[in-house]
């Protein structure tokens, strides 16, 4: 068991996600009739073999309330993860995020949020959003959701030296969730897509998918596996495309 725990500790900090866009679906917390709830997470590792050395370390925390009528709902995340191979930073991100919801009725939403934003590999130096716009939800099953968001959001960028680049942009953020409940293997199934164009130019857009897998081993501890695909049509200057991620680990939640 210690074995398999650490194998998961270091995948997860070796393929860290380094997708622009910041999944909130995956970081909702599924409480049902449980008001309070703090999901977190801290990790850090060192190794030093042949003369080479690695640092990484990872931290997470999400926090969720909601009122006693359950009208009002309110998310805090915050993300960091660095990675570090002698002096090259290969993995150096963090982002803080807070999600105002409001329940209309059993199937619609209203949202508002703010996010702020780095990430170094993506040529991010930092990014700030804003937003608003309404939620869907459809049951498709006992076990089954679909939720739809269609969002504007203002977007101030500034990318890394050596080519620093700054935009100030309004753009037009979709997503659709697949989220599924797993009674057997009290488990779930999350994958969500985004699609992100600029409102005064949708061949600028960022397209992203995220899916991801949970397996509670106690009330308070799971295992997950996660996939991201993230394809920007226009990244900053000296950065791909595409990015691809495969992640697994350890989440422990607090109710």
């Amino acid at each position: 068991m210690k074995r398999l725990a650490l194998i998961c500790l270091s995948s997860a900090l070796l393929n860290t996600a380094k997708a622009q866009i910041v999944n909130i679906e995956a970081r909702r917390l599924r409480t049902d009739s449980v008001r309070l709830v703090t999901d977190m997470a801290l990790a850090f590792l060192l190794n030093s073999t042949n003369g080479k050395n690695l640092t990484t370390v990872r931290g997470n925390v999400i926090s969720q309330w909601k009122s006693k009528n359950y009208k009002h709902l309110i998310l805090a995340a915050a993300n960091y993860d660095f990675a570090q191979a002698d002096k090259d930073d290969f993995v150096n991100s963090m982002f803080v995020h807070l999600r105002y919801n409001y329940k209309v009725n059993p199937w619609l939403r209203w949202e508002a949020f703010m996010q702020g934003q780095t990430n170094e590999p993506l040529g991010i130096n930092y990014r700030h959003l804003v937003g608003t716009g309404p939620r869907f939800k459809i049951r498709i099953g006992p076990h089954a959701d679909i939720y739809i968001g269609s969002l504007a959001m203002y977007e101030y960028e500034r990318t890394i030296p050596p080519t620093i680049e700054t935009n100030s942009d309004l753009r037009w953020s979709n997503y659709l969730s697949l989220n599924i409940h797993i009674p057997k293997v009290n488990g779930s199934l999350i994958s969500t897509y985004y699609y992100q164009p600029l409102f005064k130019d949708f061949t600028d857009y960022r397209v992203m998918n995220d899916t991801r897998l949970d397996l509670n081993i106690t009330a308070a501890w799971r295992v997950y596996t996660r996939f991201t695909f993230l394809h920007d049509s226009q990244p900053p200057t000296g950065i791909r495309r595409n990015a691809l991620n495969l992640e697994q680990g350890f989440g422990f939640s607090l109710r």
